[in-house]
């Protein structure tokens, strides 16, 4: 059933949930009015980001009292249902399709009918972090978010500028996420590089690093400073939201957000890749 959503209640969601909106550079959150007592301003550029055409797939998951997860539309099927790729972890517990209403950027909601878990995922075992993968199938078709998005199917991950996307918590890179930052219900991006593609940090898994201003918080190979003024990690409640990389046909989702090991400068954010895994996500929805 598809309802238009209308906020009356802004919440904190850093404190309970799984990953770690959108963490960004202190810089840029000054030079955008930012300031010690306007903590939720700064963010503007972030926002506009996540509101270019080209991510118009995002979707935001309610619980019925805040945005506690993300996710990203892949297209309809012939009945006129949709589908939204996100991670499983977002079902935990044993929670199903109906734990959330599913909202597109444009605020219609959905509710969830069917739910699938890759089946190399255990909530159990953090080594699974890569195929934290999940997909829903949603009561109706989505129509107010432009062409399917694609998902990428190439092996040219690593060194790939990436845009994050998600309806997380907010934070900088010196304080971290807090509740002080979130103030709008609406999604964020921010940009960084793919330093890590299947490496130490586990497999079938992209992984960014925070760089600060200054160079010295560099964790991964690579380039030590940001990559531009919109750099930044996932926050809690990103987690489900895609990671995207450009390549000749537009946007391309490149990763699902799974975890964030803190929410600092030096800290590293996990996705789980989609390139290897566009057979699982074919088996269950044909179209993508």
């Amino acid at each position: 059933m598809m309802r238009r959503f209308t906020p009356n209640l802004i919440c904190a969601l850093w404190a309970a949930l799984p990953a770690h909106g959108v963490i960004i550079l202190d810089s840029t959150w000054s030079q955008n009015g930012g300031s010690r007592g306007n903590w939720d301003a700064g963010f503007d550029a972030h926002f506009e980001l996540a509101a270019q055409a080209g991510f118009a797939a995002i979707m935001g998951f309610w619980d019925g009292t805040q945005y506690g997860a993300s996710g990203t539309w892949i297209g309809n099927d012939a009945d006129g249902n949709a589908y939204v790729l996100t991670a499983a972890h977002n079902f935990d517990g044993g929670s199903d399709a109906s734990a959330w209403i599913y909202y597109t950027r444009d605020e219609v909601g959905y509710d969830g009918l069917e739910l699938w878990i890759h089946p190399n995922y255990d909530e159990d075992d953090p080594e699974t972090g890569g195929w934290d993968l999940a997909i829903v199938k949603l009561d109706g078709a989505i129509t107010d978010a432009g062409p399917a998005p694609l998902l990428y199917g190439g092996a040219s991950e690593l060194g790939e500028v990436a845009v994050i996307t998600g309806y997380g918590a907010r934070g900088t890179g010196s304080v971290g996420e807090a509740d002080k930052f979130y103030a709008d219900q609406i999604p964020a991006a921010a940009r960084n590089v793919i330093d890590e593609v299947d490496g130490e940090h586990g497999p079938n898994l992209l992984v960014v690093d925070f760089d600060s201003e200054d160079g010295d918080a560099n964790i991964l190979p690579g380039d030590a400073f940001p990559i531009d003024p919109l750099e930044g990690i996932l926050g809690s409640g990103d987690s489900g939201g895609a990671t995207w990389i450009d390549v000749r046909g537009g946007w391309a989702i490149a990763g699902v957000n799974v975890w964030g090991d803190d929410a600092v400068y030096g800290s590293l954010s996990g996705m789980a890749r989609v390139s290897t895994q566009r057979a699982w996500i074919r088996e269950i929805f044909p179209k993508a």
